[in-house]
């Protein structure tokens, strides 16, 4: 009789959850684990007890972390699993996964675990498997579903407010560009200003809504409202200088 896995958990703090961030450890459980008369698997069973993570694209994709190659590949025999451990006061199979600093074996190294959040996408899972011997000696095996998947937000997607600095890594004595953002408690940006410098000179951006506001070093300011918006002045406007409308110069009374 094979063993009876249920879905694997991840989470943080104690608690499930379906977004995960980077700077805490995420915790992956897998419990009870039993035998087909109820006898849950225990150290005392001479288990292997192993686990697999899996990245999941748009379009149904798969993915699976091969912590030798420290690349996402096809699933396959070849992909060896990790191991997880026994925790006898949950009485639990765990295993505890470290995001944060975890990188790949490309060129440059990117983050293994980073999921976009305007996107959604790549999410994660883990999927569980087990060895053990019942009371009569026979070897049993078991696997689990996948987890439900989470999001893996990278360090510092969770913040609703911050600044940035470019190039990387952030340098402020070769800084290029600084940018301070705000975003909504869905992690939708609504706002940012931009300070940069490229080979015109100097300019600080305002964007907010689709609309920007662009000063330069040169003197231009330039307004662009998002499509179908108008630019609302309140009160007097006094002009100096030509007044041009599609290029054109007008007159004004």
């Amino acid at each position: 009789m094979a063993l009876l896995v249920p879905n694997p958990q991840l989470g943080q703090d104690g608690n499930p959850s379906s977004i995960l961030v980077s700077e805490k450890p995420i915790k992956l459980s897998c419990s009870p684990v039993t035998f087909a008369d109820g006898t849950p698997l225990t150290v005392l069973n001479q288990p292997k007890a192993t686990f697999l993570i899996y990245r999941l694209l748009g379009g149904g994709i798969q993915q699976v972390l091969d912590t030798a190659a420290k690349a996402w590949v096809s699933p396959g025999p070849s992909v060896a699993p990790q191991n997880l451990f026994w925790d006898d006061k949950s009485k639990s199979w765990q295993a505890v996964i470290v995001a944060i600093g975890n990188k790949d074996g490309s060129t440059p190294p990117q983050d293994i675990f980073g999921t976009n959040p305007l996107t959604g996408f790549p999410k994660y899972a883990a999927q569980c498997f087990f060895t053990g011997t019942d009371a009569n000696g026979t070897p049993q095996t078991g696997q689990s579903l996948l987890s439900s998947p989470v999001e893996i937000l990278a360090a510092g997607q969770n913040n609703l407010a911050g600044l940035t600095m470019d190039p990387q890594p952030p340098d402020p004595t070769t800084a290029q560009q600084i940018r301070i953002f705000l975003k909504n408690s869905a992690l939708v940006e609504l706002g940012q200003v931009t300070i940069l410098q490229d080979g015109l000179g100097f300019h600080v951006q305002l964007v907010a809504g689709g609309s920007t506001v662009v000063l330069s070093s040169s003197g231009n300011i330039v307004l662009s409202p998002s499509n179908g918006q108008p630019v609302q002045v309140n009160g007097d406007i006094a002009v100096s200088g030509r007044v041009l409308v599609g290029g054109v110069q007008v007159l004004v009374p």
